[in-house]
Formats: structure tokens, sequence, C-alpha cells
């Protein structure tokens, strides 16, 4: 057993007494190639500080072997002592075997500092320098990926494909090509890699953007099957409850729509999306006073949301229950209030006989439902009520140029119009 065994040995059984001393030995005694070896066993253990000393003491025996350089200012780019670690890469002649090498740790280096065009300058130079090298066609494709350049990145991914690497750095790159053509919005292709893909070895993330993906293709049936995978292995995987419960929603599964979202709530209170989804289930499913509850919930959790304000706002008004109606927007500008809930509150103030205030809000949402030949009827019998000729005619002379064959509404204006000309 060499001295740089026994040390590695040592380390694994957790013995570290004496271990300098066993480097040391090793140092003096083993083979160059396995002593270079075993600074490299020792960073990946953590002792990165005996793995610098490996390092120095080599770099002075062999000086022009600058792979050893390349090791070292990486220890030094990971500890955060930069000058030193750039120092040792821009030493690196391009004449040299590890320039290449050299380009690629610099620009890791750029590219966790936020310095993206330079990482990108020195992969460029790295992938002229070697055409054939794979890594640097991950390094691309990755740096591209990260910075949402998804159609550059995309050729990347496709010559490893093409190379037929499937894996490589722990880069799963038909998964990693699939996020890519998700993202510039080719689903179907996305879809068909995913489904190529052995699904048993995939880990938790994997299948849940698999999920997405499935979803997204609208190939529902095998999104549900992701999703739930996910929630069997991991049931507080709290992400894929809404997306899960969006899938049943497009099989119009309101059973399940509404199941999946009590549950994930149960994990997740705050997600509103649930809230909204379940509560659109269970009104489907007849079971009004649960939606309610559900929009009630989702409004504790939220007060500022709009569309759960507007989804009970409706149920509200479908109850009849005019008084809760107006109370949900007590707090809120009529200005930041939606068109569709003026008209709601315009209906509520009606049927409790505060009339002026129904007026105010149906001229609100009349922008909106000007073309809505029901909102009109609304609108006239108001006018009608209050006596306001003026305003009825222009609602009248509208409603008919949507329903020009109500006769009934014909001889009314025709009335207003004989009366006016009397």
């Amino acid at each position: 057993m060499s001295y740089a065994e026994d040390v590695l040995q040592q380390i694994e059984n957790s013995q570290f007494e004496g271990l300098k001393e066993k480097i040391d030995l090793s140092l003096k005694n083993d083979d160059p190639e396995v002593v270079a070896s075993l600074a490299e066993e020792l960073t990946a253990y953590g002792f990165s500080d005996y793995a610098k000393d490996i390092y120095r003491q080599l770099i002075a025996d062999f000086p022009d072997e600058d792979g050893l350089k390349v090791y070292l200012a990486e220890i030094f780019l990971n500890e955060d002592k930069t000058d030193d670690g750039l120092q040792l890469l821009y030493g690196i002649h391009p004449d040299s075997d590890a320039y290449v090498q050299s380009l690629l740790v610099q620009a890791d280096y750029y590219q966790s500092e936020g310095l993206v065009e330079a990482a990108e300058q020195k992969l460029l130079e790295a992938t002229k320098l070697a055409p054939d090298e794979e890594i640097i066609w991950l390094a691309l494709a990755e740096l591209l990926y990260a910075i949402g350049n998804y159609n550059n990145a995309l050729e990347y991914y496709q010559k490893l494909i093409r190379a037929d690497i499937r894996e490589l750095s722990g880069v799963d790159i038909n998964r990693r090509l699939a996020n890519t053509w998700a993202h510039i919005g080719e689903f179907e292709r996305a879809a068909d890699l995913i489904a190529q893909s052995n699904t048993d070895e995939m880990d938790i993330n994997a299948q849940y953007e698999a999920g997405l993906i499935y979803l997204q293709a609208d190939r529902v049936k095998e999104a549900i099957e992701a999703f739930s995978s996910v929630i069997e292995a991991q049931p507080d995987y709290v992400n894929v409850y809404p997306n899960l419960a969006l899938a049943y929603q497009k099989q119009h599964d309101n059973d399940n729509v509404l199941a999946t979202a009590q549950i994930g709530l149960g994990y997740n209170k705050f997600d509103e999306v649930l809230y909204d989804l379940g509560s659109k289930a269970a009104a489907n499913l007849g079971e009004k006073k649960t939606a309610i509850k559900l929009l009630e919930d989702g409004l504790a959790v939220n007060p500022d949301n709009s569309s759960l304000r507007l989804s009970l706002s409706n149920l509200y008004l479908s109850d009849a229950d005019y008084e809760k109606n107006i109370g949900l927007f007590d707090e809120i500008a009529d200005e930041e209030i939606e068109d569709q809930a003026h008209w709601n509150l315009a209906v509520s103030y009606d049927s409790l006989d505060e009339l002026e205030k129904a007026r105010q809000h149906y001229l609100l949402a009349y922008r909106s439902f000007s073309s809505n030949s029901d909102f009109l009827l609304q609108v006239i019998r108001l006018f009608q009520e209050t006596g306001d000729v003026t305003s009825l005619k222009l609602a009248l002379t509208q409603y008919l140029r949507i329903q020009p064959e109500d006769f009934e509404m014909q001889e009314l204006l025709s009335s207003l119009n004989d009366n006016e000309n009397e």
C-alpha cells in the first residue's frame, strides 16, 4: 500500500491523527502521479489546505506542469482568494496543454461572479482551440441556458445528443434539452424527449419538471401521472398541488380538483392558486358553501387578491347576499374595482333600493358592458325607476343597436320620443 492510499484509508476511517506526517511521506516516497491524485482526493474530502501544500510542492518540482497550477487555482478561487487563483490561471501560456482547462476554470469563476460576457468569451475561445471537446459544449450550453439564451443553448445540447452523450458531469442532457425546448415554446418536442427518458431513474425534481412539460404540451394524463408520482414520494412537495389541480381542471374532473386543492392547502395555506381552483371546482359541483369558505379563507390570507374577491362577489350575488357583497369592497377605491365588480355592486345596491349608489356603479361598469344586453336591461329599468328620461333614452338607443327586434323596448323609446314632442 502506498502512503497516499494509507492517507485516504485513515480519512475513510475518520482517523486524522498523524495525517500530515503521512502526507509528507507520500510526497517524499510515492510517484508524482500518485501524489497528484492524492491532492485531488483530499480536495474532494474537504482537506484543501493539505491539497494546497501538495500542489505547491509538485509545482516547485515540476514547474512546466501547468495542470497542477489549474488545480491549485481552483482551490484558491473556491476559497475567495481571487487574486492568487487568477494570477496562476493568467500565467498559463496559450501554447500550454493546460490552457483550455484554465479557460474553463476562468469561465466558471466569471459566471459565478455574474460576469456572463467574460465567461462566454473564455468558453468561445476554448471551443476554437478544442472544437471537439464535449465538456466545453456542455459548459457553453449551461451558461447560455442559465442566462436565458435558449436558442443558442439548444445548439450545444443537440451536439451532445448527436454525439450520443446523454449524461455528462452529472447533467442529464436529455432532461436539459427537454427543458430548453419547453422554454422556447416547443412543448410537444419537450414532452417527446421526456417520454423517451426512464422516469424510474428521475429524481423528484425531474419528475416535477416532466409534469410541467406534459401539462404545457396538453398531455394531461401523463402530467397527472408525473405529478402523482411526486406526491407519492414526497407529499409535502407543495409546488406540485396547484399544477396537479390545474391538470385535473383540464379534464373537467372537479372532484379531483377540489380534493387536490384541499390537500395542498393542508401543506401550504398561503397558496392562493389553490383557493381559486378549489373554489371554482366546488362551485361547479354545486358545493357553494365550500366554494365560499375557500374564497373567504383565501382573502384572509391575502386581502388584496382581486381575483378571489371577484369570485366571492359573484357567489354572494348568486345567493342574494347583497350586504356581504357590498362589504367586500368597503375598503377598495372605485378606480381599483374591476368593471364586473362594479356591475355586481350596482345589482346589490339596486336590490337594496339604494338607487343612487346603484346608478353610480352601473355607470362605472358601462365602459365594459355597453354591448351586453342583460346589463343594459338592468340599466334601463333603473333609469325607469328613477325617472331619468334622458339617460333612459340613451340606454334604450344603445340596447336597440344590439337587440333591434325587441318590440317592447322599441315601443318604450317611441313613447318617450312622442312625449318629448308633445
